[in-house]
C-alpha cells in the first residue's frame, strides 16, 4: 500500500490507503517536532476493517479515503451485504489533525452497527523508529479517556511532557485500555533508510485505547463522527473548530503560496502535473522558522532543516520562488557556527547540517540539537547566496548576509582545508557523517576491492563547490567594490582549479576520481558526483566532453536517470541507497552542468528519463529516489521504488523546477537587468509560457515555441525591464 501523507507547519501524519496507522507499519504515524505522538490509529466497523475503494492526497491540503462496509451480521440474523454502507474518512492538517468519518447506509432498513477507532502513541524519537536502541525512557502513561476527550501522555527524559488529545464531537458509547505486552521482542533490521549495517530492535508495544460508538443507520440518511488530533509538548487551546472553515483555510493556504509562485504552463500535460506536484509539494514541506518557512528534506525520516538540502532545494527553485532562497539564507546565517565544538562538529562560520527538536537531542543523547558535521553546506550556502543576489539584486538582503557570508569563507580557508594543499576535506568525529557530503553513508566511499579509504577525505563534488563559491562570491564581492578580497578569492579558485584537473582526473577511464584519500591517492570508483562539478565549472573543457558521454552512457544512465555508481563497478547495487539507485535531485544538478557546457542533446535524454520515470510515481511525485534498474523497454519495464524512501522530498520537488530552467538557458543578472536565455525544448514540449518570473522587485513573462529543432521565445509584460542576452554557443 502506498502511504498518504499530509502535513502542515511542523505536524504531519504518514497513514496507508485506508487512512489508519497499524502497529505493524513502521514509517507510519503522526509526528510532531521528531516525536511519533500516534503510533496506532485503526477504524473498524464491528470489530472488522473496511473495504478500500479510493484514497487519495492528491491537493496536498486533503486526504479523502472512500470505504465500504465488509458483511456485517446483524443482530436479527439478517446480513448487510458488502459495500451497501459508504464510509468516508475526510482528513485534513490545520493545527492539528482534523477527521470527519461520514457513514451512508444504502440498504432500504436500519443497520445497527458498532463503528470503533483504536489509538495509541509511543511517543518514540524519529532515531528510535531508524533503529537506534535506548538504554532508557521516559515514563508513558495509561491511555485516560473522559466524555468527549483522551489523552495520551509521555513524560520524556529531556523533563518534557508530550500530550496526543483526541477530542470527539459525539461522546463514544464506551472505551477500553488495552495494557502494552509484556514481552519485548527483537527483529533484524537496518537504521532506516541509509545503513549498511543489521542491528536489533525491540519492538515496543504500548498501552492502547480502543472507543466505540453503537450506531444505527438509518436507511438513505448520512451519520457523521468528527474528531480532532492534538500534538503538543505544552498547554493549547483545544476549543471548538468548525470543520469545514478550518478545512477552507486549509486549502486556501495552497492557494496563497500558488499565488506567489511562477506561473510554468506548457502543451505537455503530464508534465504540467510533474510541475503542478513541485509547487504544492514544496509547500507541503514548508516549516516555520525564526527566519520564515524553510522546507523541511524530507517526510517521514528527515522532517527537519538539513542546511545542504536546503541549499540545494532554495537553488532548485529560484525560478519558482526566490523567498525560499532569501529565508534560508536567513535561517542558516543565524545558526552558523560560533564556536569550536567538536561533539557537535560547530566551527566558527560553518554552516549547520541538520537540526532536530526531539527528546534525544535534547537531553544530548544524539548531538543534533544543532548538528554540523558535513563539509559540503558552507560552499552551497555561499553559492546560494550569490546566485540569490544575481536573482533579486537586493543590496538590503546582501548588507544583512554579508557578514555571514565572509565566515563561511573564513570556515573553508581556515577549517575546510585542514592540511593546507586548497581542498576541503573531512575527518569524522564521533557521530560524523562518515564523507561529510552527500553520498556519505558509511561504507559508500571505498576502494574498488571494498577497503576502507583513509581519512581525511578529499570528495570530488566538494571541490567544486568550493571552487564555484569562490568565484561567484569573487564575481559578487567585485561588484560591490571589494578587489582586494575578490582577487584573493579568483587567485585561489583558479588554483583550485588547476590542482583538481591535475590530481582528480584519471587519465585511463577518462574520468574524476571520486575523491583523494589521505595521501592523495585517487578513489577510482565512477561516480555521478562527478557531474556536479560539471554545474561548478571547476572541470577543464576538454575533459567535460568525456565526462558528459560517461554520464549519458548505458552503464550510468538506465533509462529512468543517472545511476550514483557505474553499473560497472564491481559494488554497484540498484537496490542500493547510494550505491547504484537514481536520486532525482543529483540528475537535475548534473542536467544544469550539461546545460552550461552545452551539451543540449544530453540534457533532453536525461530530462527526458527522469520526466517518463516521474509518470509511474504516484501524482507524478519523484521520489527521494528510486532503485537503479535498466530500463527494459521490451518487458514494457517500471522505475522500481525504493522502499523506504522520503515522499515527498524537497530536493526531489525542486528537480522538476530545475530541469526546466535548464532546458530554457535561464540565468539573470538583476542588477545589470539581464536575462540569458539559450533555450531548446524537448520534442514532447511544443510550447511554453512563463508568467511572473520575478527578476529583482518585478516580474517578467516569457513564451516559447519549438519549430522543428529551433526554440524560439518572446518576451512581455517586462516590468523588470530586463533585456535579453543570448550567450554565445
Amino acid at each position: 500500500m502506498e502511504p498518504r501523507v499530509l502535513k502542515e507547519g511542523d505536524l504531519f501524519i504518514v497513514s496507508d490507503e485506508l487512512g489508519d496507522i497499524p502497529e505493524v507499519r513502521r514509517r507510519l504515524g503522526l509526528y510532531y517536532r521528531d516525536t511519533r505522538y500516534l503510533s496506532i490509529f485503526e477504524l473498524t466497523v464491528n470489530g472488522q476493517k473496511p473495504r478500500l475503494m479510493a484514497s487519495s492526497c492528491r491537493q496536498n491540503c486533503v486526504c479523502d479515503k472512500q470505504l465500504a462496509n465488509p458483511t456485517l451480521e446483524l443482530p436479527d440474523g439478517t446480513s448487510a451485504l458488502a459495500r451497501t454502507i459508504s464510509i468516508q474518512r475526510s482528513r485534513f492538517l490545520s493545527g492539528g489533525l482534523h477527521e470527519r468519518i461520514t457513514l451512508y447506509n444504502y440498504n432500504p432498513f436500519p443497520v445497527p452497527l458498532s463503528l470503533g477507532l483504536s489509538f495509541a502513541s509511543d511517543f518514540l524519537d524519529i532515531f528510535e523508529i531508524r533503529g537506534m536502541e535506548r538504554e532508557k525512557r521516559g515514563t508513558l502513561h495509561k491511555p485516560d479517556v473522559s466524555d468527549s476527550r483522551l489523552l495520551l501522555r509521555y513524560e520524556g527524559l529531556d523533563d518534557v511532557t508530550r500530550t496526543t488529545e483526541v477530542v470527539f464531537d459525539v461522546p463514544p458509547t464506551s472505551a477500553k485500555i488495552e495494557e502494552p505486552t509484556p514481552i519485548s521482542l527483537r527483529r533484524a533490521t537496518t537504521f532506516l533508510p541509509e545503513s549498511i549495517d543489521v542491528a536489533s530492535v525491540t519492538l515496543f508495544h504500548p498501552p492502547a485505547a480502543k472507543v466505540l460508538w453503537n450506531l444505527t443507520l438509518q436507511a438513505r440518511e448520512p451519520l457523521c463522527i468528527t474528531l480532532r488530533v492534538f500534538a503538543r509538548e505544552e498547554d493549547v487551546d483545544t476549543g471548538p473548530a468548525d470543520f469545514n472553515e478550518q478545512l477552507t483555510l486549509s486549502c486556501q493556504r495552497y492557494d496563497d503560496w500558488g499565488e506567489t509562485c511562477t506561473l510554468i504552463e506548457t502543451d505537455n500535460e503530464l508534465f504540467n502535473q510533474l510541475l503542478e506536484r513541485s509547487v504544492l509539494d514544496m509547500q507541503m514541506l514548508m516549516s516555520p522558522t525564526p527566519a520564515g518557512p524553510i522546507p523541511v528534506a524530507g517526510i517521514p525520516w528527515y522532517a527537519c532543516i538539513k542546511g545542504p538540502n536546503a541549499c540545494v532545494t532554495a537553488l532548485q527553485t529560484l525560478m519558482l520562488n526566490p523567498q525560499i532562497a532569501v529565508n534560508t539564507l536567513r535561517y542558516l546565517a543565524q545558526t552558523q557556527g560560533v564556536k569550536s565544538d567538536p561533539l557537535h562538529e560547530e566551527e566558527p562560520g560553518k554552516i549547520v547540517h541538520e537540526i532536530r527538536r526531539g527528546e534525544l537531542a535534547w537531553t544530548g543523547e544524539t548531538p543534533h540539537s544543532a548538528f554540523y558535521g558535513s563539509i559540503d553546506a558552507t560552499p552551497l550556502f555561499l553559492i546560494l547566496f550569490a546566485e540569490t543576489m544575481k536573482w533579486l539584486g537586493d543590496d538590503e538582503l546582501y548588507r544583512e548576509l554579508l557578514p555571514a557570508a565572509k565566515s563561511a569563507l573564513e570556515w573553508i580557508q581556515c577549517y575546510g582545508d585542514i592540511d593546507g594543499d586548497n581542498y576541503v576535506e573531512y575527518v569524522t568525529r564521533g557521530a560524523g557523517t562518515a564523507g561529510g557530503g552527500w553520498r556519505d553513508s558509511r561504507g559508500i566511499v571505498a576502494y574498488p576491492d571494498g577497503g576502507t579509504v583513509p581519512e581525511p577525505l578529499k570528495l570530488v563534488q566538494v571541490q567544486g563547490y568550493t571552487y564555484k563559491a569562490m568565484m561567484d562570491m569573487s564575481e559578487l564581492l567585485a561588484s560591490k567594490g571589494e578587489d582586494t578580497i575578490a582577487r584573493g578569492l579568483a587567485e585561489r579558485a583558479r588554483a583550485l582549479k588547476e590542482s583538481f584537473n591535475r590530481d582528480f582526473w584519471m587519465d585511463k577511464l577518462h574520468y574524476l576520481a571520486e575523491a583523494l584519500d589521505s595521501s592523495g591517492q585517487r578513489v577510482s570508483t565512477v561516480t555521478s558526483k562527478a557531474g556536479h562539478c560539471l554545474y561548478c565549472g571547476i572541470v577543464d573543457e576538454e575533459k567535460a566532453r568525456y565526462i558528459v558521454a560517461r554520464l549519458s552512457s548505458t552503464d550510468m544512465a538506465c533509462g529512468w536517470g543517472i545511476c550514483t555508481v557505474s553499473r560497472r563497478d564491481d559494488r554497484f547495487n540498484a537496490m542500493s541507497y547510494r550505491g547504484g539507485s537514481v536520486w532525482p535531485h543529483d540528475n537535475s544538478l548534473i542536467v544544469a552542468g550539461m546545460k552550461r557546457h552545452g551539451y543540449h542533446w544530453e540534457v533532453e535524454e536525461i530530462a527526458t528519463q527522469l520526466f517518463e520515470a516521474s509518470q509511474h510515481f504516484d501524482y507524478n511525485r519523484l521520489p527521494e529516489l528510486y532503485c537503479g534498474f535498466p530500463r527494459n523497454r521490451e518487458a514494457h519495464s517500471v522505475p522500481a521504488e525504493y522502499p523506504v524512501a522520503c515522499n515527498p522530498y524537497g530536493m526531489a520537488a525542486g528537480s522538476a523546477i530545475l530541469l526546466f530552467q535548464s532546458m530554457l538557458g535561464l540565468e539573470v543578472d538583476a542588477a545589470a537587468k539581464h536575462l540569458y536565455l539559450t533555450p531548446r525544448l524537448p520534442n514532447w514540449i511544443q510550447h511554453a509560457t512563463v508568467r511572473n518570473l520575478r527578476i529583482g522587485d518585478h516580474t517578467v513573462n516569457l513564451h516559447f515555441d519549438r519549430r522543428a529543432d529551433v526554440t524560439r521565445f518572446d518576451i512581455s509584460d517586462n516590468e523588470a525591464g530586463v533585456e535579453v542576452i543570448i550567450p554565445p554557443g
